[in-house]
């Protein structure tokens, strides 16, 4: 497994992302990366930097929570970029995300992602870090 690797997968009316990490913040960054891949995003214009702050019970309902956030962003404000920093904490029973982001507008998406989903979710450990498969609804 190499750092960072991502495959796009087919799946029923879905499309699909492997992804792969030596750290589960690995998996969130690289998470993002083939989201905004998937979508075809070009960006333009200023940077400037949002944060976000979420909460989850598991680490995979945190995953989707903030993969719906980013799909969000691009839809609503069009905004789109690379999280700068992800915090991932474990805190009693819950999960805590804080993700300061770097975007820009949007340009162009040549694709529409409605939403990542629960189907079959599981964050693994793999030979060299995490691994885990994310389908998105079209």
């Amino acid at each position: 497994m190499k750092k960072g690797k991502i495959k796009i997968i087919n799946h029923t009316a879905d499309i699909g992302i492997e992804v792969y990490g030596e750290t589960i913040k690995e998996i969130f960054l690289n998470s993002a990366k083939g989201l905004y891949e998937m979508m075809g995003i070009e960006n333009n214009g200023s940077e400037n930097f949002l944060e976000i702050n979420l909460q989850g019970n598991q680490i995979e309902e945190l995953l989707v929570k903030f993969l719906n956030e980013l799909i969000y962003l691009v839809e609503t404000k069009k905004l789109g970029g690379e999280p700068e920093n992800i915090i991932i904490e474990k805190k009693e029973n819950e999960y805590l995300l804080k993700a300061l982001l770097r975007v820009k507008n949007i340009k162009k998406r040549y694709k529409e992602i409605k939403a990542a989903t629960y189907h079959n979710l599981k964050i693994e450990k793999a030979k060299k870090g995490f691994k885990t498969t994310i389908i998105f609804d079209l």
